[in-house]
């Protein structure tokens, strides 16, 4: 290609649309060129498609030079617009050889028509479907080929109007809440994104729509979501970004209505109906799975049986409920949402220890002598008659004129005293902090976990949690142990909760580990330690349920221990999903109810220092019953030091709160 100084050549730019420009000049293979905007830019010979065959304009004049490479461009675009491919390919298909631009321009226009050759060009770069570019030449598309790639080309056009289309649909969403037909097959895909952000799996397609109607961010998406009455205001999004399951399958619901059809046989069982045995729990428990009978003996000695709900007598391994059960791993419970790990016609009335119902158990027996040692631990399945079941603040209200429940609730303190001499760690704790929806209404209450009835029955099932290790321990039974471990140097604490001796207590302590080997329990107490009293709502407790019963009933182990430890890792990946959810779940009400209160003026508590850094602070928050930490105030502050806790932002959305301190 011969380039001299006026040419107007056709190169290759950023894109795949050729550009225009006048050739300024050329040197060691390189061209200088003027573009119709009156810059200059520098490309390799190569990069020139097409030239003039001569010069077409003077350079001297640089504006003029400029104008006439507009004209010749306006040109040669209308050239362009009028130039039909298809008919040209239908004239050359048959030969299926390279044609050089002027020689295909030749069939088109008259020769040396350096604007109509120039114009083809710009068509053929535009228009890939016809003629396949070989560099020095074009070469007409086979039939066959031209057959497949309009069948691509009409795929690319379809997925690109259902892109404008989805990109349209999602602007109106969010203008107005209108939820267009072409986004319902896409609703699982939004909920997704809305929930996960970055971690969603989206199509391509669905992706560039979104980026083109600014919806692509996961805070804008949930609002629109909201105002189209997808998601509700307060959406637990947590549900979807951990694929929680919330309702049961058919299957399974059938498996558990033919198992609650089952009369079971009770023959074999330990017949304590005649036994005074209460269950007491919180107000919202609907699936009762412990319960407790007390007498104390001539001897002085006192029995203690703890009744546990037995599932594990119908719930075979391998079933479906089975595997339902330790896919969900636990129970789940919300302020506002119950979701069971079995069905509630399992959980919540075949085995749940009701008022008044018998009901098939596992009974954890302990003799402890006068001075509260632990003699003698006996298991065995029985049949119970739940007396009295009650929530905590019923029974604490009966403590009265009730003396047997006088004397269980003495036995529960002598007994922790009898831990706290074995070495566990006794304090005080900081209230536990309920939050409840109730009709829309959003109730927070302060609770002292320890005072008396709740605090009874927290030390019976430590202690048949401990019988429990402790059977499996002596019988070489796999089970799954918790461990914790800890030094002689135990923290001193007042006969009241104190958040700076707490606070630096808790640092101390070590995190509990699951084993197979049975170990101390530090700040228990215990030289072992199960979990084994909750097994309608914790799948490891049914496992250990399982291993158990088969030992009293003269089988071996349901599970050997690598049967145990793989049934285990998939359930405790659920439970600590579960155990997350619920704290999510118990931040974003309360967040929600301190968001309200900010309404009607400044929302500020009482609090206390217990740490200070050099740029942040950690404080107690009494309302809160938790531990916060904001930037350093500008004033002094010393641990142990009083002030005032205002609340300064809060974002349901993201669950950040935010505080400053003020001076007391």
């Amino acid at each position: 290609m011969n380039l001299s100084v006026g040419c107007i050549v056709e190169f290759s730019a950023k894109g795949s649309h050729p550009d225009i420009a006048v050739v300024m000049s050329v040197a060691g293979g390189n061209v200088r060129l003027l573009l119709s905007n009156g810059k200059e830019t520098t490309v390799t010979e190569k990069k020139i498609m097409h030239a003039t065959a001569r010069a077409a304009t003077g350079v001297a004049d640089r504006e003029a030079c400029r104008q006439n490479l507009v004209k010749t461009n306006e040109r040669r675009k209308c050239i362009a617009e009028t130039i039909n491919l298809e008919e040209l390919h239908a004239l050359l298909y048959e030969e299926q050889r390279i044609f050089k631009i002027e020689e295909l321009a030749g069939f088109l226009f008259d020769p040396d028509d350096d604007d109509s050759a120039a114009a083809l060009l710009r068509a053929l770069c535009t228009d890939k479907l016809y003629f396949k570019d070989k560099n020095e030449g074009y070469q007409p598309v086979s039939l066959e080929d031209l057959a497949v790639a309009r069948e691509q080309l009409a795929r690319k056009q379809a997925q690109e109007e259902e892109e404008n289309n989805l990109a349209e649909a999602l602007k109106q969403l969010e203008k107005s809440g209108a939820v267009a037909e072409v986004l319902n097959a896409h609703l699982n895909d939004l909920k997704s994104l809305a929930a996960c952000g970055e971690e969603a799996k989206l199509s391509k397609r669905l992706s560039n729509a979104l980026d083109r109607a600014d919806l692509n961010n996961q805070r804008k998406l949930f609002q629109a979501m909201v105002k189209a009455g997808i998601f509700n205001a307060d959406e637990n999004l947590d549900i979807i970004r951990f694929k929680l399951p919330v309702e049961f399958a058919p299957e399974i619901l059938a498996e558990a209505a033919a198992v609650a059809s089952i009369t079971p046989a009770v023959n074999g069982r330990r017949d304590l109906t005649a036994q005074r045995t209460w269950a007491i729990d919180t107000p919202e428990t609907r699936d009762r799975d412990d319960a407790f009978s007390f007498e104390t003996l001539p001897d002085g000695c006192n029995r203690l049986q703890v009744h546990v709900a037995d599932p594990a007598e119908l719930i075979k391994p391998g079933s479906l409920l089975d595997k339902e059960a330790a896919r969900r791993g636990s129970s789940v419970y919300m302020p506002d949402q119950r979701i069971h790990m079995l069905p509630t016609e399992i959980s919540e009335e075949l085995f749940s220890l009701n008022h008044e119902e018998n009901r098939m158990a596992l009974t954890f027996s302990l003799l402890f002598s006068p001075e509260c040692e632990l003699r003698e631990v006996e298991i065995f399945e029985s049949l119970i008659h739940i007396e009295h079941a009650v929530d905590y603040d019923t029974a604490d209200s009966m403590l009265a004129e009730n003396q047997w429940l006088q004397q269980a609730l003495d036995l529960a303190e002598r007994l922790k005293k009898c831990r706290e001499k074995m070495g566990a760690v006794m304090f005080p704790r900081q209230p536990e902090l309920s939050v409840k929806v109730r009709d829309d209404d959003i109730i927070v209450e302060q609770r002292n976990r320890d005072d008396l009835t709740q605090g009874m029955i927290a030390e019976f099932m430590i202690w048949a949690n401990h019988a429990a290790a402790e059977y499996c321990r002596k019988n070489s039974i796999p089970c799954l142990y918790r461990v914790q471990e800890g030094d002689e140097n135990r923290p001193e604490f007042g006969d009241s909760f104190d958040p700076v001796q707490f606070f630096a207590a808790i640092k101390t302590f070590r995190k509990t580990t699951v084993s197979q080997t049975a170990g101390r329990h530090y700040s228990l107490g215990l030289s072992s330690y199960t979990q084994a009293t909750s097994p309608l709502r914790r799948y490891s407790d049914l496992l250990v349920h399982r291993q158990i019963k088969a030992v009293i009933n003269g089988r071996s182990p349901e599970y050997n221990d690598n049967d145990l430890a793989q049934a285990v890792l998939i359930s405790d990946s659920a439970v600590s999903r579960a155990e997350e959810i619920m704290r999510n779940r118990d931040r974003y009400f309360l967040h929600k109810y301190l968001k309200q209160q900010q309404k009607t003026g400044e929302v500020v508590f009482d609090g206390t220092i217990v740490e200070v850094g050099l740029s942040e602070a950690v404080f107690y928050v009494d309302f809160l019953c938790s531990f916060k930490h904001c930037r350093r105030p500008s004033f002094d502050i010393a641990v142990g030091q009083q002030v005032l806790v205002k609340v300064t932002q809060i974002d349901l959305f993201d669950g950040t709160i935010r505080f400053d301190l003020r001076q007391k």
